[in-house]
């Protein structure tokens, strides 16, 4: 039986085809540098081709420039002590500098196709020890390991020119925005928040970070325009501490009007049943249609995963265009890069992660952030009260912060604050004194309305009342 031939290494294609390819590497820079990421020096069977080409590797990633036939030498002479080596390797090079160039368009595709399988190789080669461990909690790491060497298996993005598609850069809608639902943020965001961006809110616990992303969920879905062709925005909304019962109260509640505290009461239930199945109706079939929740155990989802979510429901013909994750401490933090790693290093990858979902799925994300103690009870809340690391602040397109006291919660208020927009110039920082009413989960700009909502309990018997009596004037 014939011998099988050893395919490991460049060897199998022969000396010249080696010498050729360092050539290529020296004088097509473009190659080099779009090969770099790929190329293991030893897979050259000469020990001094190797050489050559460890050096360049290393003066590119000094300087990120591609080595000349004077500097490899100069790299020759002053790195290596033994004579004979050196000489051997000049002698070496000065082969390279001599060797034609016919078939060089052979010798870069031979090459770029064996680095990428050897590349593959060793991803897979790694999986399988994870697969061998057992630990289920590692198998998301092979998807990561297996992403990483197809994307170093690319190319490297050589970036474009400005002024390049200018028509589709200033088009009206070069930032494909879905709206919150409260028209003073939305106008000072231009619009709201963008596909492709991180919507990150700051807000200490009890304000209503539950309440308002539920809002932006119920109002995106319900949402009718021609960029969704008006069918609503599609929604994946993950909570982690609300109770299923609970969020879907506040979708109620939004839809309604009634405060989600309210609905159950006797003489309630029956008109917001009614209305949910008649005027409401079409709001109810496009949420129905157009929402998907989750509710994973606190800590026990990582990003990693909700990608891998991502990719399930879009396998099954779901694509969201919104996906809220309430909120970002009750995330599993991704896994350590290196294992000095500390917490607030794994906050902001994971944070990142986010950001790189945003931008890979063409989602609009929002996430909140719990504010620290001193975030409570004051009339302001900037980036410096968010808890944990400053970088998963850092990395949002968008951050706005909530402040309430107690003063401002008794009155239904609240007050919003854009810390920063990556889209453009902040023309409306400051939202003072606005309405919102947890139990509807909707703002009111008290500028322009009145607010709409009761929030405590003690004045829940009679507001519920007067809604009984008010829809049965209006429905005799």
């Amino acid at each position: 039986m014939a011998d099988t031939i050893n395919t490991s290494t460049l060897g199998y294609l022969g000396n010249e085809f080696q010498i050729k390819l360092v050539k290529c590497f020296i004088e097509d820079q473009k190659f080099f540098t779009s090969i770099v990421n790929l190329v293991d020096q030893n897979m050259f069977s000469d020990e001094f081709l190797r050489k050559i080409v460890k050096f360049m590797k290393e003066r590119y990633e000094f300087n990120e420039t591609v080595t000349n036939y004077f500097e490899i030498e100069t790299l020759i002479r002053s790195k290596i002590s033994d004579a004979v080596t050196v000489d051997m390797c000049i002698a070496m090079l000065n082969k390279i500098r001599n060797i034609d160039l016919r078939g060089m368009d052979l010798v870069e595709d031979t090459c770029e196709r064996f680095f990428k399988q050897q590349n593959l190789t060793k991803a897979i080669n790694r999986s399988i020890e994870i697969i061998k461990k057992g630990n289920g909690e590692d198998y998301y790491e092979i998807e990561d390991i297996i992403k990483k060497a197809l994307e170093t298996n690319t190319r490297q993005d050589f970036g474009y020119n400005p002024m390049d598609g200018m028509e589709e850069a200033l088009s009206e809608d070069y930032r494909n925005a879905i709206p919150t639902g409260f028209e003073r943020l939305d106008s000072a965001l231009y619009g709201g928040l963008a596909k492709g961006e991180l919507g990150v809110i700051i807000s200490p616990s009890g304000v209503g970070k539950s309440s308002a992303t539920t809002g932006f969920a119920a109002y995106a879905a319900t949402y009718k325009c021609e960029a969704n062709n008006f069918n609503g925005y599609k929604v994946l909304h993950i909570h982690f501490e609300d109770e299923d019962k609970n969020i879907k109260r506040k979708y109620y509640g939004f839809l309604s009007g009634y405060d989600a505290c309210e609905l159950s009461m006797p003489n309630v239930r029956p008109y917001v049943i009614n209305m949910l199945q008649n005027e409401k109706k079409d709001e109810g079939r496009m949420i129905k249609e157009n929402v998907i929740c989750m509710h994973p155990n606190s800590g026990e989802m990582s990003a990693s995963e909700l990608k891998n979510k991502l990719k399930q429901l879009i396998a099954r013909g779901f694509k969201p265009d919104l996906v809220i994750v309430d909120y970002f401490e009750c995330l599993k933090l991704e896994r350590p890069e290196t294992s000095a790693d500390k917490e607030w290093t794994r906050e902001g990858i994971t944070m990142r992660k986010l950001e790189s979902i945003a931008h890979e799925f063409d989602v609009a994300l929002w996430v909140p952030v719990q504010g620290t103690k001193d975030s409570l009870g004051v009339e302001y809340v900037g980036l410096q009260q968010a808890g944990g690391s400053v970088k998963k602040v850092q990395i949002g397109h968008v951050i706005i912060t909530f402040a309430r006291t107690p003063e401002m919660a008794s009155a239904g208020l609240l007050n919003l604050f854009i810390q920063k927009f990556r889209g453009g110039k902040i023309r409306d920082e400051k939202m003072l004194n606005v309405g919102f009413n947890n139990g509807t989960c909707r703002f009111t700009d008290n500028q322009n309305d009145e607010l709409d909502g009761i929030d405590y309990p003690s004045q829940q018997t009679e507001t519920a009342a007067r809604i009984a009596n008010n829809y049965r004037n209006n429905h005799p």
